[in-house]
């Protein structure tokens, strides 16, 4: 039986991405959210606490791996295509409130860095994961996604295979490409997003007063 329903499905295929509701119990993102919090030595309620904390950090606290729940990852399991792999520990990404006017930092794909040598043919991941441990209000550094970029992408990439052999090429030339509108999207704790792993997106400033914590994750 299926934990997503048909229209997330279709959502996912035809857009490339899709934010689910209703697969991490509030409790169980409640105690990830702390946890986090306790890893990264700082105090929600005192800003003095936030200045030395990571954009990037790694864990694996099983509170906070708690937060892939069976219900989370037959979900990631359905969208890969196959079952994905138990998460024994996962990177969060942490925004915390920043100066001057909202705005996003451009469109990108996912395992681009040169240094890596990710191709792009065969993919070097099934899906990937965000998931949201605080609510995400606009302007709230909410994730920003251009629907069905993904498809621009993979034809940039199969007019010229040789050209296009690595993410970090393909991810240079995303200018080339009209993707359209983008999307700045919204969510609750426990909100978690999937995207294809051609689907241009990108990370935005904080302009709210709190801070977002994420765990992001790639089978």
């Amino acid at each position: 039986m299926s934990i997503l329903t048909p229209e997330q499905h279709h959502q996912f295929v035809e857009e490339g991405y899709v934010l689910v509701s209703g697969l991490i119990a509030d409790d169980i993102s409640q105690r990830g959210a702390a946890a986090l919090w306790r890893r990264l030595n700082a105090n929600p309620d005192d800003p003095t606490t936030w200045g030395n904390v990571p954009l990037a950090s790694g864990h694996s606290d099983p509170d906070i791996i708690a937060c892939f729940t069976p219900e989370a990852m037959q979900a990631a399991s359905e969208l890969a295509g196959e079952a994905v792999n138990p998460v024994t520990g996962t990177l969060t990404l942490n925004i915390f409130p920043q100066e001057g006017a909202w705005s996003h930092h451009g469109p990108h794909i996912d395992h681009a860095l040169p240094r890596d040598g990710f191709k792009v043919f065969p993919r070097p991941m099934r899906v990937a994961s965000i998931t949201y441990l605080n609510d995400v209000p606009r302007h709230g550094a909410g994730t920003v996604v251009w629907p069905g970029s993904f498809r621009k992408i993979e034809a940039l990439a199969q007019s010229d295979p040789q050209k296009y052999e690595l993410m970090a090429t393909l991810n240079n030339d995303l200018g080339k490409i009209d993707l359209g509108e983008p999307v700045e999207l919204l969510g609750k704790r426990g909100d978690v997003l999937f995207y294809h792993y051609l689907t241009a997106h990108s990370g935005s400033r904080n302009a709210t007063q709190t801070p977002r914590l994420a765990l992001v994750h790639k089978w």
